[in-house]
C-alpha cells in the first residue's frame, strides 16, 4: 500500500531553512514537484510506468480482439476489409492506400496534396482539406518497413484461400503486420493503448495517489462501450487524437499546477520554455490528426480565463497556457496549409482575443494588482473582441453546419443539412440508456460524491478561494464542458465519460477525503472498487460476446462491377458512405463524400441527394449533371429506408423544399431508369444511372 503522507522535515536553523527553499524551488520542474516530476520517488516512477504499460497492453488487447470478434477480419479478403471502413473511414484510409500503392512515396504525397478524384472535377489539396497527418506518416512508414522486410527476407504475413460457399468464389486473404491493412490498425490499437495509459496516469497526478491512477483505469474499462468506439471505427480521426488530446489536458494541468504562484509576470526559465514547448507540440499534434480537437481546445480556452477571472491562477499561468496553444495553432496552419475551418474557428478567435486583452487592456487597468474587478473586466472584454473576430473578421461558411446543429437543439430551427445530422442516432441527446450504464457501475455516484466534497471543502475553508487546487478546478470545469457537449450530442460522450473516470480518481486524494481516517480510507475504496466491478465486468463480457463475420456481397458486387465495366476516369456521385467506398476500392472519381466540413461541399452534398426527394427525374437529372458526375448509385436503403418521423428522406426534403411537397418521391421513378438515366447495373440493393444526355428534337426533321 502507498501511502501519500508528506513526511515532515525538521529544520535547526533559519539559515538552513533558507537553503532548503531555495534548493527546493532549484530543482522545481515542468510538475511542480521535483525534478523526478509529479510522481516521486524512482521506486514510485517505477510502479506508475509498469502501471501504465499494463494498461496500455490490455486495452490493445482488448480492442483488437473485440474487432477481429465482430468481423472476423483475419479471414477477410482485402476487398472486404476495405469495405468495412465505412463513410469517413473508408475515405481517410483511401489516402493511407495512395501513399502505400505509389510508386515512391513524394509521387504518392504529390497525388494527395494535388487530388483531382475525391471532389472531381475539382483538384483539391486534401492534406488543407482534411487531417490526414496519421495516413500520411503511417503511409511513409509503412513503405520503409516493407522495404526494410524485403532487404532482410522477412515474411511477415501469411496467406490461404478461403472458401465462401453461396456460390461465392473463393478469397485469397492475407494476415500480418506487412499486410497494409493490419500496419494500419496496429497503429490505432497502440494509440488505443495510450488512451488507458494516459486515463491512469491523469488520474494519479490528479488525485496524487496510484490508487486513484488504477481506479481511473478500471473506470475506463469498466465503462468502455460508452467511454470509446475505437473498435468499431478504427480509422476515425478521433482514434489516433484522442489520447494525445488526454496527454494535452494533462499538461495543462500540470501547467496550473506549477505556475499557480507565480507572481514575477517577467520571470522567464528552462521550466517554462520546457512547458510551452511541450504544450505546443501536444496540441498541435491534435489539432492536425481532428478537426474537432478545436472545439475540445475552445473549451479549455474558456476554463483557463474562468480560473483567471476568479483569481485562482495569474496571468502569467494564463499567458503560458494561451501562448503555447497559439503557437500550436500557427504551426497546424503551416503544416495543413492554411486550414481555413481552424484559421477561422471560435477557438483561434478566442486565442487571439486572449494575446490581445492580456497583452494590451490589463496592463492599462489600474483596479490594483490581483484584483477580481481588474480580471472580470479582462475577460468579458476578451469573449466580447472573440464574438466581434468571428462574426466580423475570421467569418466562413464551413462550420455553420455546426452552429445550426447547436441552434437546432436550442430551438425549432430546422434545415437539410442540419437534418441530416440530427436524425443519426449519435447526433441525438443523450439517452437514458447512458447515464443508466454509469450509474450501475457507480461512476456517476462517485463522481458525484467527489464534486460534493469539492464544493464543501471550498466553502467551509477559511481561505475559500485558494482552498481547492486550481488544477482540480480546471478539470471540473473541464468536466461541465464536456457534460453539457454530451447532453446535446451523444456521439461527444467519448469526452465525457473519459473525464468522469479522471475525476473519480479524486475519491482516492487524502487531501480531500481527509475527514476519513488514513486506515479506512483503503479499504473503503477497495470496496468501491469491488461494486464497481459486479456490473463492469458483465459489461466487458457482453462486449467480448459480441461476435459476428462480415458480409456484403450486395456491395461487392457493385464495387467489382464499376471495376470492370466503367472507364478509369467515369465520374460517380451518391450516397456519402457509398462513394467514400468506390474511391477506395475502385479509385474512380467522386463527386461527393463523407467530410462535411466544407461549405462548397455540402452543396454538392445536396445537388447529389436531390435523387432522393420529389423534384422532377429532369430538375434531378440537370443538378447531378452540374457536377460532371457519369453515373449516379443509389440505394433502396436511401430510397425506401424506415426512419422515425421527419427523419425519411424525403421528410428532410419537404422541409428544404417545400414547393415540391406531396409529389411523388424521387428515387424509386430513378431507380428504374425512367429518362433521362438510363439504367446500367442493379442488384438487390443498388442500382447505377448512367447520365446520358437529353436527346435534342429537331423540328421538320424526318428520319424516313
Amino acid at each position: 500500500m502507498v501511502s501519500n503522507k508528506r513526511k515532515e522535515k525538521h529544520i535547526n536553523s533559519p539559515s538552513t531553512e533558507k537553503k532548503c527553499a531555495r534548493l527546493s524551488n532549484d530543482v522545481k520542474g515542468i510538475s511542480g514537484s521535483t525534478v523526478l516530476g509529479p510522481f516521486g520517488s524512482l521506486k514510485r516512477i517505477f510502479l506508475i510506468l509498469l502501471l501504465a504499460y499494463i494498461f496500455a497492453l490490455a486495452h490493445t488487447y482488448h480492442v483488437s480482439t473485440l474487432f477481429e470478434n465482430d468481423r472476423h477480419f483475419s479471414h477477410l479478403s482485402t476487398l472486404e476489409r476495405e469495405m468495412t471502413f465505412r463513410s469517413e473511414m473508408g475515405l481517410y484510409y483511401s489516402y493511407y492506400k495512395t501513399i502505400v500503392e505509389a510508386p515512391s512515396f513524394l509521387e504518392g504525397f504529390n497525388r494527395i496534396t494535388n487530388n483531382n478524384l475525391t471532389e472531381y472535377p475539382s483538384v483539391i489539396n486534401t492534406l488543407e482539406r482534411f487531417n490526414l497527418l496519421p495516413e500520411v506518416v503511417l503511409g511513409g512508414m509503412y513503405r520503409l518497413f516493407d522495404q526494410f522486410c524485403t532487404h532482410f527476407g522477412i515474411e511477415g504475413k501469411t496467406c490461404w484461400e478461403i472458401e465462401r460457399g453461396n456460390g461465392m468464389p473463393p478469397v485469397h486473404s492475407c494476415e500480418g503486420i506487412r499486410q497494409p491493412e493490419y500496419f494500419y490498425l496496429e497503429a490505432v490499437w497502440f494509440c488505443a493503448g495510450l488512451t488507458a495509459s494516459f486515463t491512469f496516469l491523469y488520474g494519479v497526478v490528479l488525485s496524487d495517489s496510484i490508487f486513484g491512477g488504477v481506479l481511473s483505469g478500471l473506470c475506463f474499462f469498466y465503462n468502455h462501450g460508452e467511454s470509446t468506439r475505437v473498435q468499431w471505427t478504427p480509422p476515425l480521426r478521433e482514434s489516433f487524437a484522442y489520447p494525445f488530446c488526454l496527454l494535452q489536458m494533462l499538461c495543462v494541468t500540470l501547467c496550473i499546477r506549477s505556475n499557480k504562484n507565480t507572481n514575477d509576470e517577467t520571470k522567464r526559465t528552462k521550466t517554462h520554455t520546457a512547458q510551452l514547448i511541450v504544450l505546443t507540440m501536444v496540441t498541435s499534434l491534435c489539432l492536425s490528426m481532428w478537426q474537432f480537437a478545436q472545439f475540445l481546445f475552445a473549451t479549455q480556452v474558456i476554463a483557463v480565463l474562468i480560473l483567471f477571472m476568479f483569481g485562482f491562477i495569474s496571468k502569467f499561468s494564463a499567458f503560458i497556457i494561451f501562448a503555447g496553444q497559439t503557437a500550436a495553432v500557427i504551426e497546424t496552419l503551416i503544416f495543413m496549409f492554411g486550414n481555413e475551418l481552424l484559421m477561422s474557428s471560435l477557438y483561434n478567435c478566442l486565442l487571439l482575443a486572449s494575446s490581445i486583452t492580456l497583452t494590451f487592456l490589463y496592463p492599462v487597468l489600474t483596479f490594483g494588482p490581483g484584483s477580481l474587478l481588474r480580471n472580470f473586466c479582462t475577460t468579458i472584454v476578451t469573449f466580447a473582441v472573440a464574438v466581434v473576430l468571428k462574426t466580423r473578421a475570421l467569418t466562413t461558411n464551413d462550420d455553420a453546419h455546426i452552429i445550426n446543429i447547436i441552434r437546432s437543439k436550442l430551438t425549432s430551427y430546422k434545415d437539410f443539412h442540419t437534418l441530416l445530422y440530427t436524425c443519426a442516432a449519435e447526433f441525438d441527446f443523450l439517452g437514458w440508456t447512458t447515464i443508466e450504464k454509469l450509474t450501475k457501475t457507480l461512476l456517476l455516484p462517485t463522481v458525484g460524491l467527489v464534486l460534493v466534497v469539492l464544493f464543501l471543502y471550498w466553502i467551509l475553508s477559511p481561505s475559500q478561494l485558494k482552498s481547492v487546487e486550481p488544477s482540480i478546478i480546471y478539470n471540473v470545469l473541464q468536466l461541465g464542458a464536456f457534460t453539457i457537449m454530451a447532453v446535446m450530442i451523444m456521439r461527444l460522450k467519448l469526452f465525457f465519460t473519459p473525464h468522469l473516470c479522471i475525476i473519480a480518481s479524486i475519491v482516492a486524494s487524502r487531501v480531500y477525503f481527509k475527514v476519513i481516517p488514513a486506515k479506512f480510507h483503503y479499504p473503503l475504496l477497495i470496496v468501491l472498487v469491488g461494486c464497481m466491478h459486479v456490473s463492469g465486468v458483465m459489461n466487458l463480457k457482453e462486449q467480448h460476446g459480441i461476435l459476428g463475420e462480415y458480409s456484403n456481397i450486395s456491395l461487392e458486387e457493385l464495387l467489382n462491377w464499376i471495376n470492370q465495366n466503367t472507364s478509369p476516369k467515369a465520374a460517380f456521385a451518391g450516397p456519402m458512405p457509398i462513394t467514400a467506398a468506390i474511391l477506395l476500392s475502385t479509385r474512380r472519381p467522386i463527386v461527393n463524400h463523407p467530410h462535411y466540413e466544407d461549405a462548397r461541399l455540402r452543396e454538392r452534398t445536396k445537388k447529389v441527394y436531390s435523387a432522393f426527394s420529389r423534384k422532377p427525374p429532369e430538375e434531378v437529372f440537370k443538378l447531378v449533371s452540374s457536377l460532371e458526375a457519369d453515373y449516379l448509385v443509389l440505394s433502396d436503403n436511401w430510397c425506401y429506408r424506415q426512419s422515425s418521423e421527419g427523419c425519411r428522406m424525403t421528410d428532410i426534403w419537404d422541409v428544404e423544399d417545400p414547393a415540391n411537397r406531396g409529389k411523388t418521391p424521387t428515387c424509386p421513378q430513378l431507380m428504374m431508369g425512367n429518362f433521362p438515366f438510363h439504367l446500367v447495373f442493379t442488384n438487390d440493393k443498388f442500382a447505377v444511372l448512367k447520365l446520358q444526355p437529353p436527346y435534342v428534337e429537331l423540328k421538320g426533321f424526318n428520319k424516313y
